[in-house]
């Protein structure tokens, strides 16, 4: 077990080969796979859809803040994907229930996966740390602007469904 763990993180390992750009293609196509179950989850299972709305919407929020180059959307990517990975590895536990494959353990099987492999990227790979930070240096001006724009969209988002919560408390 540790060769393999040493393999893997190690050296020569696969996370030696794992850089900026991977890291940002992995977090795109997260994005891309919680849409696409957003989508079908409205269409047929509508009961899910606000759910499966908060994951679309944070892997969104990861992968546009790995792009302005974040630092702090890079550990909170990494908070959540470990908790997507969490989340959906959680039903394979404990319920003593034989697993029915359909679209809803397809899409938390893939998410727990991708989860697990971006996560591991954006911690352990060394790569990924000398390029984020290398290319924060010569980041442009607009993506400097870009991500104080994103920021203020991200406080005024919270403010505003905490104010929609608290309106349907109160209305109750």
């Amino acid at each position: 077990m540790l060769e393999f763990s040493v393999t893997i993180v190690g050296e020569h390992g696969m996370l030696e080969r794992c850089g900026y750009r991977t890291a940002l293609y992995l977090s795109v196509l997260i994005t891309v796979v919680h849409c696409s179950f957003f989508l079908y989850a409205q269409s047929y299972l509508p009961h899910l859809g606000n759910g499966v709305a908060i994951y679309a919407l944070m892997a969104a929020m990861v992968s546009a803040g790995l792009w302005l180059l974040s630092k702090i959307a890079r550990y909170m990517g990494v908070i959540f994907y470990l908790f997507s990975a969490g989340a959906a590895a959680f039903p394979l536990f404990g319920f003593g229930k034989s697993i029915v494959m359909n679209v809803g353990f397809l899409w938390g099987a893939t998410m727990a996966i991708l989860s697990l492999v971006a996560a591991s990227i954006l911690v352990f790979s060394k790569p990924f740390a000398r390029e984020f930070a290398a290319e924060l240096e010569k980041r442009p001006t607009y993506k400097k602007h870009l991500l104080n724009v994103f920021a203020v969209l991200i406080v005024f988002g919270a403010a505003v469904a905490t104010f929609n919560d608290i309106v349907n408390l109160a209305s109750n």
